[in-house]
């Protein structure tokens, strides 16, 4: 039995690392322990492109834009972060979890949904940034704050 932990990144996990946020370290030790092998990383095939979005408006340095996603690039090559085109049944999981919620709470983001619901269906854990989105969604399970991962030292 493969006992690796299984994780779904949000954008916002990569971002700490590429702009020396404050959890840089919890960020780069998941990748570190995919490439150790003690952790599988996946994203939805959009993320790649919700990153270079944020490179695009945020870092001037090309340069920079280049080293980073030619890392990602380097990492998904390698077979140490998969990237997964999401399925219909995906796609539903996260519809309906996006249409959960309160009108005066507010509803979680499709995109975010998306995300968590790629880790509920394969058994991973969402691992975000993002405190409203898990707020909304805690109680759906398999989703964990990147805060909390610094604390837990995972």
């Amino acid at each position: 039995m493969d006992s690796k932990r299984r994780y779904v990144l949000d954008p916002n996990v990569f971002l700490e690392y590429m702009f020396g946020r404050k959890f840089q370290d919890v960020a780069k030790g998941l990748i570190a322990k995919a490439i150790s092998g003690e952790n599988e990383l996946m994203i939805p095939s959009l993320a790649l492109d919700e990153i270079s979005e944020v490179l695009c408006g945020n870092m001037d340095d090309l340069y920079k834009v280049t080293i980073h996603l030619r890392f990602l690039e380097k990492l998904v090559l390698e077979g140490w972060l998969k990237v997964i085109i999401p399925t219909s049944r995906v796609r539903i999981h996260a519809i309906k979890m996006a249409r959960q919620g309160h009108r005066k709470s507010g509803y979680p983001e499709f995109t975010d949904c998306l995300y968590h619901s790629l880790a509920l269906l394969n058994n991973a854990v969402f691992i975000t940034n993002d405190k409203r989105h898990f707020a909304k969604v805690r109680d759906a399970g398999n989703i964990s704050l990147l805060s909390e991962l610094a604390i837990n030292n995972d």
